[in-house]
């Protein structure tokens, strides 16, 4: 059985890091609901979203380009890949746990999705993301998070992207596709002062999490590839 802290819970969920001749670098983790039949077009959604994230060559930093994202999506002539909806929220700094960040963070990706969730889909979305930040090291070696200075000498900060993927409950060829990134602030200066992070360590958080819900279609492909 997973420990007792909950962070490793697993229900009907799918972790799913992708290491395919499709993808040459994985900068977005992956949390699907998916049938086996639509794994293939979500690649092809997280290969779309992982063009923009962008390398600050000077000091190794990647970031999501937001902006280009949406114009790209905008942009996307085809009838596969729709855009439904944006939602981003802030977070106020305030002296937290890291459990008790998480929780407001799960709060907003649930008004974000158009599905409904059970209460052991919660609990999923909250291990998952909870792991994430509790396991800042992992998550950057793997290519889906990555640590910044912040404007404040005292501050740092991390980016999580992720792709949360549900099933269409009316339509079996089509998905939701959440991308999302969420961005963890808190007083601390070295990012090696971010390891070990525990659900409990209590720091002054404050978070910003950005969130674009598409609707796709099975056969979907990255315009770059198509």
């Amino acid at each position: 059985m997973p420990s007792d802290d909950g962070r490793f819970i697993e229900f009907c969920w799918q972790l799913v890091v992708h290491e395919s001749p499709w993808i040459t670098a994985v900068y977005f983790n992956e949390f699907s609901k998916l049938p086996e039949n639509l794994v293939t077009t979500s690649i092809q959604v997280m290969k779309f979203s992982g063009r923009y994230v962008k390398l600050e060559n000077a000091d190794d930093k990647k970031w999501f380009d937001w902006e280009g994202f949406h114009k790209a999506i905008n942009n996307y002539k085809g009838d596969d890949l729709t855009f439904d909806k944006y939602k981003s929220n802030k977070i106020n700094q305030s002296e937290a746990t890291v459990s008790t960040m998480v929780d407001k963070i799960v709060v907003f990706l649930r008004d974000a999705l158009s599905v409904l969730l059970s209460d052991k889909d919660v609990l999923a979305l909250k291990a998952n993301i909870e792991t994430t930040f509790t396991n800042l090291k992992t998550a950057k070696d793997n290519g889906w998070a990555d640590f910044s200075k912040s404007s404040s000498a005292e501050n740092s900060s991390w980016e999580y992207r992720v792709l949360f993927a549900f099933p269409n409950p009316d339509l079996a060829s089509f998905f939701y596709s959440l991308v999302t990134t969420i961005k963890l602030e808190a007083n601390i200066k070295e990012e090696s002062s971010w390891w070990g992070l525990q659900s409990s360590t209590s720091k002054n958080f404050s978070a910003q999490i950005d969130a674009m819900e598409l609707v796709v279609m099975k056969g979907f492909r990255d315009p770059a590839s198509a």
